[in-house]
């Protein structure tokens, strides 16, 4: 199950149509999965209760994969480039392990 619902994906790409639902699903899903496997996490919701008691999921992670799901689906090689790097900069905070 999605950490981000595709109606909060849809209002942060300001989608008001139902056509690209199963694509929309399929890359929300492709980005969770990027940002678990950069973060080094297995779930985006198993987090410490003092960074939200009523969001299980931080805000910055949640913009993180909303930025590569927005490369992914609207945006040009150019800006594809730009909004994968702000989301990088939005999930390294969270990421574990960082390695070299």
């Amino acid at each position: 199950m999605s950490a981000i619902t595709l109606t909060e994906a849809k209002a942060f790409l300001d989608i008001i149509h139902s056509a690209d639902d199963a694509k929309l699903q399929l890359l929300l899903d492709a980005a969770e999965d990027e940002a678990k496997m950069y973060l080094n996490r297995v779930d985006l919701e198993e987090w410490d209760s003092t960074i939200s008691s009523t969001d299980p999921v931080p805000s910055s992670i949640k913009i993180g994969v909303l930025l590569l799901l927005q490369s992914n689906y609207q945006a040009n090689p150019i800006e594809m480039e730009q909004l994968r790097k702000v989301a990088e900069i939005k999930l390294t905070p969270y990421r574990l392990s960082m390695g070299v």
